[in-house]
């Protein structure tokens, strides 16, 4: 399966912009491998300090990098309970309540360089031995329906997003 294989229906519109950053031929099995060794070569390149904020009120380095992570680990969460036929709706999530919790901890970059590998590694572990059915199962999150399949290529479109963000206007 590769993402050009997605249908709008199983995903929100809202996400398109994540997923049109994943290559159409990059399969569900290699867009998280990819994504951990690009990823972790972008972190390791920040020469920037982690506490730097572009502007009043905006996250810093660090504060991006933990909210990919947060939201990875989100994400997997979502991708297990529909995996496994979980048919509870699961609420969304805010981003800014957790980002309340980032301005108690100072971040190294070799804490964050570990915890992006091994939030990672879960993920791809998770979906090694997934499936074709269990890639198709949807379920629902936020009020709308998901995919299985999809979910990798977010979390790998979402990270690189937000990389993009670090490069344009932190570095």
């Amino acid at each position: 399966m590769i993402r050009a294989d997605l249908l709008p229906s199983e995903y929100n519109s809202y996400y398109k912009h994540y997923l049109e950053l994943i290559s159409g031929l990059t399969s569900v099995h290699e867009v998280l491998n990819i994504g951990l060794k690009e990823s972790l070569d972008f972190i390791n390149s920040i020469n920037a300090n982690l506490d730097y904020r572009y502007a009043a009120g905006k996250w810093t380095i660090a504060h991006v990098i933990m909210h990919n992570i947060d939201t990875e680990r989100v994400f997997a969460y979502r991708a297990l309970r529909f995996m496994r036929g979980d048919a509870t709706p699961l609420p969304g999530f805010d981003q800014d309540i957790f980002a309340l919790d980032y301005e108690n901890h100072a971040f190294a970059k070799a804490d964050l360089l570990q915890s992006f590998q091994t939030t990672r590694e879960a993920t791809i572990a998770l979906f090694n031995n997934v499936t074709t059915e269990q890639l198709l199962k949807q379920g629902m999150a936020s009020d709308n329906k998901m995919s299985v399949r999809v979910i990798p290529f977010l979390i790998a479109g979402h990270t690189k997003h937000h990389e993009n963000i670090i490069r344009e206007r932190y570095l």
